[in-house]
């Protein structure tokens, strides 16, 4: 390994060591790549993309609609990649856990007032028939809330 190389590698690993150290790390939370698709039937789903690697794609008009929940969706699905649960067909193939961990990553990193939006949202009786809530709106309500307090991002 060459001097150069080395030395290369010795100030990576300090800036890495300090920003372990002072909380400062740079933990992809978001998704690197995004790419609004208006015909997309789904609030948001992660793809692999020839192009990007992997990519979240999301409906801007339902975006549109839905306001500050639609991060919470698509940082949802950024979630099963950054979990690495797999890239599947469709959002009902993943298993409750990979489910469930994926809400809870959104709620963990995701700004309070998306995490209220969404959990509003998860409740409202008169949303619309066609916005496509996968499993069950209350319980994720429920488990939204749960992550959000145990990760200091609820506010009442």
């Amino acid at each position: 390994m060459s001097n150069i190389l080395k030395k290369i590698l010795s100030i990576i690993f300090v800036l890495f060591s300090v920003s372990c150290a002072t909380g400062k790390t740079n933990l992809v939370i978001s998704p690197r790549w995004e790419l609004p698709d208006p015909d997309l039937k789904e609030i948001a789903m992660i793809r692999a993309d020839p192009n990007w690697g992997t990519a979240v794609i999301y409906n801007p008009v339902t975006c549109k609609e839905i306001g500050d929940a639609c991060m919470f969706f698509r940082r949802h699905v950024f979630a099963h990649e950054h979990l690495k649960h797999g890239l599947l067909g469709e959002p009902d193939d993943y298993p409750p856990s990979d489910e469930a961990s994926a809400d809870c990553f959104a709620a963990r990193y995701g700004k309070p007032e998306e995490i209220q939006a969404v959990y509003a949202l998860f409740l409202d009786k008169n949303r619309s028939p066609d916005l496509r809530i996968h499993g069950n709106p209350e319980e994720r309500a429920k488990r939204v809330k749960q992550c959000a307090i145990k990760a200091g991002k609820w506010v009442e």
